[in-house]
């Protein structure tokens, strides 16, 4: 049985990612001379990402409602769809991670233009993956079935 995507996991997640981003972003110079790119393009993904989960998450908690009036999600679409979350949530971590770290990296070209559009970058895809993972999250919960009575707690609660 697959366990519900703990909280810790996604800090660890998240620790380790900025540490690669900030170790990147701190040797990118040495290398090649120039500040780490953080492109705008990462920032649209991951909105995009968020913004489709989104949508994902209303239609699955619609057709996982029993009175909504649509036709039922199937059981073996409401676990891809789980797994699809916890995906997302881990995906979210990494990136909310990464960007962190080469967030924290450009600090002190805060004053340069380049740095500074660096650092917004950076910020923007940070706190959309904060929003993925917070999306991902409410979608796993949405699609977690309860378990079934066991048979003593059936047999404890039948009248005798």
């Amino acid at each position: 049985m697959v366990q519900q995507t703990k909280i810790s996991v996604l800090i660890i997640l998240a620790i380790l990612s900025a540490s690669v981003g900030w170790s990147l972003a701190q040797l990118w110079p040495t290398w090649f001379a120039q500040g780490f790119p953080v492109s705008t393009g990462s920032a649209i993904a991951m909105i995009l990402v968020a913004i489709s989960l989104l949508v994902w998450t209303f239609m699955t908690r619609a057709r996982l409602n029993p009175e909504s009036g649509v036709k039922r999600l199937h059981p073996l679409v409401a676990a891809r769809t789980a797994a699809l979350a916890m995906s997302a949530s881990r995906v979210g971590a990494l990136a909310l991670g990464f960007y962190i770290g080469v967030l924290l990296s450009n600090i002190v070209a805060i004053e340069s233009v380049a740095g500074n559009d660096r650092i917004k970058s950076a910020a923007v895809t940070a706190v959309a993956s904060f929003i993925t993972i917070l999306i991902a999250l409410w979608l796993e919960r949405i699609c977690r079935i309860k378990e079934p009575p066991s048979e003593t707690d059936v047999r404890n609660s039948s009248p005798a």
